[in-house]
């Protein structure tokens, strides 16, 4: 926007940036990502599932497989449909969303440390109900 040079798109990138998602808003997002992202790391560990959690910023994501992809077609392959759907349906069941493709989670400035609980406490109950891992 800034590049249009347009006073409007200008008066609403600067009101983006110190009303909407001032200093505060991200060291907010980064910190509860990294928590969401070291969760999903126990759960994962807890059910001995060496599924690969990545972070970049507050955009966190996990593969149901044994590495990351490091490309489109990687990642293609490394989808697994029936095992991703349960899992998307059983969070859906317990109030949690998360994005369907790359399992994908966004952490924002209304993001609560609750929510970030509740989320990996229902991924940790759905793997116990699938793997039979004791809760």
């Amino acid at each position: 926007t800034a590049l249009s040079a347009h006073a409007l798109a200008l008066a609403a990138s600067r009101a983006c940036v110190t009303e909407v998602m001032p200093r505060e808003a991200y060291v907010h997002m980064l910190a509860l990502a990294e928590a969401l992202a070291q969760h999903l790391r126990t759960v994962f560990a807890r059910h001995g599932l060496p599924w690969p959690v990545t972070q970049g910023g507050a955009r966190i994501e996990f593969v149901c497989g044994d590495r990351a992809p490091r490309n489109g077609t990687e990642a293609r392959a490394a989808m697994q449909g029936p095992l991703e759907q349960a899992l998307h349906l059983f969070l859906i069941n317990r109030g949690v969303l998360i994005a369907p493709f790359h399992n994908m989670m966004l952490v924002c400035p209304a993001t609560t440390a609750a929510q970030v609980e509740q989320l990996a406490g229902a991924l940790d109950e759905c793997l116990s109900t699938l793997i039979g891992t004791p809760a």
